[in-house]
């Protein structure tokens, strides 16, 4: 029988919510400095620290909505190196919608300016990995930044 692999969830369900299953994909990129590109995001009278990415839209790969999502958030392009963890993550959004995460975090390269805007609720903001862990909204986020800073 194959070993069962043990996705980490984090957050407690809130008693009488529908949480909606959620794919999302995120990516750590890093300066030569060791800081690493994260956003904040001020939405709904909320301001929030966050790494860049989101949802994988219907129809897009994984890889592709993270290249996407991170080119709305950062105004930067990226190239995905390797898959870090996959996660599960309880939460209740700005606009009071519960979801359930099911994310996969990348390190990616920054390759570059994206020709697009961003979105004007997010600001591209570089924090130590240290830092990054204490303010990310989401521990799912904050183990993948954890299990970067430990990945050879």
């Amino acid at each position: 029988m194959p070993a069962r692999t043990v996705i980490p969830t984090f957050g407690v369900p809130k008693p009488g919510l529908k949480y909606a299953k959620r794919p999302c994909a995120f990516g750590i990129a890093s300066r030569p400095d060791g800081q690493i590109l994260c956003v904040k995001v001020t939405r709904a009278g909320q301001t929030w620290t966050d790494l860049p990415g989101g949802k994988i839209e219907t129809g897009e790969t994984e890889t592709g909505a993270l290249i996407r999502e991170f080119q709305e958030e950062t105004g930067r392009t990226c190239r995905p190196v390797r898959l870090l963890v996959r996660t599960r993550q309880y939460l209740v959004t700005a606009k009071d919608k519960p979801r359930l995460n099911h994310s996969a975090y990348y390190e990616v390269e920054e390759t570059g300016r994206a020709d697009r805007e961003m979105e004007p609720d997010h600001e591209a903001v570089w924090l130590s990995p240290d830092d990054a862990i204490v303010e990310l909204r989401d521990e799912a986020a904050a183990l993948a930044v954890m299990l970067w800073m430990r990945a050879d």
